[in-house]
């Protein structure tokens, strides 16, 4: 990636990590929002192309995110959570089965953590309330704001 590019890509990443500390719960009405229209716009533009049938799915998909955004946001949050919570099950058992396989102590807690956090993430999406979802969304946007700054970090120091 070019260093233009990576700069963009972290002033992005940092726009949404402020959008998602500021707006909170509003944040996921307007990307869903977003996300709808832009699907809406890419199926008429797929339409006069000539391809139909993506055409039509994207459009309808397009309105039903905008119609139904939190309706869709709640659906998808279930299966964030259930996906989480196999994936916790499966890594858990996998490493209590097989043994850790790390020698050292600090790599040995966190091979057993990582599942742990997987597992509870999942159960409190599972059962996620308001205040729980605001918390979420805001240490999102702590990371992404990390992220972007060690993107552009990183473009600034690979010259």
């Amino acid at each position: 990636m070019k260093k233009s590019e990576r700069i963009i890509a972290a002033i992005l990443t940092m726009v949404v990590g402020v959008l998602l500390i500021a707006l909170k719960g509003k944040f996921i009405g307007v990307i869903a929002a977003v996300a709808g229209v832009a699907l809406v716009v890419l199926g008429i533009v797929d339409l006069f192309g000539g391809s139909v049938p993506p055409a039509v799915i994207k459009i309808a998909v397009g309105v039903l995110i905008v119609v139904c955004g939190f309706a869709v946001v709640r659906a998808v949050v279930y299966v964030i959570a259930a996906a989480l919570l196999i994936a916790g099950t499966l890594l858990l058992y996998d490493k209590l089965k097989n043994g850790v396989r790390c020698m050292e102590t600090p790599h040995k807690i966190c091979e057993i953590i990582i599942p742990s956090v997987c597992l509870l993430i999942g159960v409190l999406l599972l059962f996620h309330n308001v205040k729980l979802m605001n918390l979420l969304l805001i240490i999102c946007g702590i990371l992404s704001l990390v992220e972007g700054g060690l993107i552009l970090f990183n473009a600034f120091a690979e010259d």
